[in-house]
């Protein structure tokens, strides 16, 4: 307990120890040395730390969407191989052309001159089958079938010979095409080397082999006793991947390659402006031990950033380079606004201090010499009115004085004209109210006198006396109910007898379809929401017409909510018509008076909530439905008292 009360003792003399310092000081020079401290310390803590924050957000932004830019790239290269490796493994499917290989194999190891007629259609028809394979695809070069004897080229059905060639088959049987497939034991080997060049020509008197290419080496073996037959070579021009940087154009601060082991096989989008990719190796044995990555290189000097992505079963990568200088452009230029800024901030924050202090010490002044003057004895000294803080009201104390009076008899005088202009309001109101009450009573009964009046006339029932009849129910239905809701029953019953309202007009009437698979006589739901829709129907559907048409009610419980279906077999609506409707019905301002579709759905929705409301389904010369959704209630509820309060 000793050692609390000491503990709020020595705070009490700290506390004074920093009033009496403080107190040493003008009240100018404390307000104003105590705002430019603090606003200065925040403005300069949010700008910088705002601007490092923003700054990671970047990077880390920029990150992700280098990492999915050669992600997405790779993913379209990968789609495009695996086309072709699909292509190639049909090549197993032919078994005319299998046979032949195999039959060709068994002929050579019996020593059968290659010229031998049974030879030759063998030959004919693999190499027909090349030829064939490579005019479904664009974007093959050659077809090959290297066999350990032979290989067979690409011949058309006139037996001419089309497509490229291997020169020289020792050095081929020694190499990477022709011993790798052997090791995958027939999956497909993609190679990107250099190798293709001095391996593949187009032709035999061509000097410079094939270029600008990926090649496919797939190894073929026997069905059954799976004997190696030779491998499938497919020379693949690397502008079947030119397409893999479509919907990427806005990535055009930096530049992206297709990579192999030796260099660039394929540019995207190439700048002059970003990153070139470096003749160094080195980077290629980091993205061959990392697979995929993101990481920060120098090259010539800069900064750079590079994404890197393997093409899965390949050697080759896709790689984004962009100069983080580049980049971080937009970086530094927020970086300077924000100096900026703080700069400025330190000036207005001057001056405002400033200002807001002297509104402060100079006003103590003035009070501090009108209570001088009042102290000598000078009573008709006044505070002047220079504005609406704290010491204008202590300065007002002298003037309150004397006016007191005077405001007192101005407040009773208000409070009466406001408690008079009330009892007129709920006067008037109460007025309102009774003839709201007396106007449906009076329309009813007058009604009904037209209708007597009539069959007086007519010596009976007659079509008029019906019509006043029918509208007369209606009119009594609506001041029956009020704003409360009503049972599904005489929801239902409403709609009957408006449609037959509405037929008195047609001859041949339109018909009514009901189907009830709920409680109708226990189930609540608004009045005067069947009545819009029904009329919308006939006047837009149906064109005011009836022969022919007809509506359809349906009504059931699903999962908490009563659903109504009105459904006719009118001219319906076009894509384009609906989307108006639903975009007007969405919209909460609708035209006083309405009771449309749009006043039909902002009433449920605004009574039971969003989830609840109208939807609209059409086509066009098969009818619309409309489908109404409301939450089960089993007692009546008053709309317009939920509305107001």
């Amino acid at each position: 307990m000793k050692i609390l009360q000491g503990i709020r003792a020595g705070k009490r003399r700290c506390d004074n120890g920093i009033k009496i310092i403080l107190r040493r000081v003008s009240i100018f020079k404390r307000l104003n040395s105590s705002f430019l401290l603090l606003i200065l310390t925040t403005a300069i803590f949010l700008t910088f730390f705002s601007f490092y924050k923003y700054s990671d957000e970047i990077s880390d932004n920029i990150d992700r969407y280098a990492s999915l830019l050669v992600q997405n790239v790779k993913m379209k290269i990968q789609d495009s191989l695996e086309a072709y490796e699909t292509e190639a493994l049909a090549f197993y499917d032919n078994s005319q052309v299998i046979a032949a290989l195999q039959e060709n194999a068994a002929l050579a190891r019996e020593g059968v001159d290659p010229e031998n007629d049974r030879y030759a259609r063998n030959r004919y028809s693999v190499e027909n089958r090349l030829y064939n394979m490579r005019r479904n695809q664009r974007y093959i070069v050659n077809i090959q079938f290297v066999s350990p004897t032979e290989q067979y080229r690409m011949v058309e059905g006139s037996g001419f010979t089309r497509g490229g060639l291997i020169k020289d088959m020792e050095k081929f049987y020694q190499s990477d095409f022709y011993l790798l497939p052997q090791e995958k034991k027939g999956y497909p080997v993609w190679i990107d080397s250099q190798e293709q060049t001095w391996t593949f020509y187009k032709n035999e008197q061509s000097i410079y082999g094939l270029g600008n290419i990926v090649t496919l080496c797939v190894a073929v073996y026997g069905p059954i006793d799976k004997d190696f037959l030779g491998v499938l070579i497919m020379n693949i021009d690397l502008k079947a991947f030119s397409g893999a940087m479509e919907g990427y154009e806005s990535y055009r601060d930096g530049n992206a390659f297709l990579v192999g082991r030796d260099g660039v096989l394929l540019s995207y989008n190439p700048s002059i402006q970003a990153p070139a990719f470096p003749k160094e190796s080195h980077l290629y044995e980091l993205m061959e031990k990392e697979k995929s990555g993101i990481t920060e290189e120098k090259i010539d000097g800069k900064k750079v950033l590079i994404a890197f992505e393997r093409v899965s079963g390949t050697g080759m990568f896709v790689t984004y380079f962009a100069d983080m200088d580049v980049l971080f452009a937009g970086t530094h230029h927020i970086r300077n606004l924000c100096i900026l800024v703080l700069l400025i901030t330190v000036v207005a924050c001057f001056v405002i201090s400033y200002y807001v202090t002297v509104s402060i010490s100079d006003p103590v002044k003035e009070l501090v010499e009108v209570m001088q003057e009042t102290g000598g004895g000078k009573w008709t000294a006044r505070y002047p009115n220079s504005g609406n803080d704290e010491l204008t009201v202590l300065g007002e104390r002298f003037n309150e004085m004397a006016d007191k009076t005077d405001q007192l008899i101005e407040q009773v005088y208000r409070s009466e004209i406001r408690r008079q202009e009330i009892s007129i309001s709920w006067k008037n109101a109460q007025l309102s109210a009774l003839l709201m009450q007396i106007n449906p009573h009076f329309l009813y009964n007058t009604l009904d006198i037209i209708r007597w009046e009539a069959m007086y006339e007519a010596g009976g029932e007659s079509r008029v006396t019906q019509m006043i009849e029918k509208f007369s129910q209606l009119c009594r239905m609506g001041m029956c109910a009020g704003g409360t809701t009503i049972t599904l029953k005489e929801g239902i019953e409403h709609a009957k007898t408006y449609l037959e309202v509405l037929n008195f007009r047609h001859t041949e009437k339109i018909g009514l379809e009901i189907k009830c698979e709920a409680q109708e006589n226990r189930l609540y739901m608004p009045q005067f929401i069947l009545q819009p829709i029904m009329e919308n129907s006939v006047i837009h559907g149906f064109e005011d017409g009836s022969h022919g048409f007809s509506i359809r009610i349906r009504a059931f419980c699903r999962e908490e909510k009563l659903l109504l279906y009105v459904q006719d077999n009118g001219k319906g609506m076009d894509e384009q018509e609906l989307e108006l409707l639903r975009e007007s019905m969405e919209r909460t301002e609708t035209e006083e008076g309405s009771i449309g579709l749009a006043n039909v759905h902002q009433r449920i929705r605004l009574f039971y909530g969003e989830e609840y409301g109208l939807r609209i389904n059409s086509r066009a010369e098969f009818g619309t439905e409309v489908e109404i959704s409301l939450p089960v209630r089993y007692q009546s509820e008053n709309m317009e008292g939920n509305r107001e309060e």
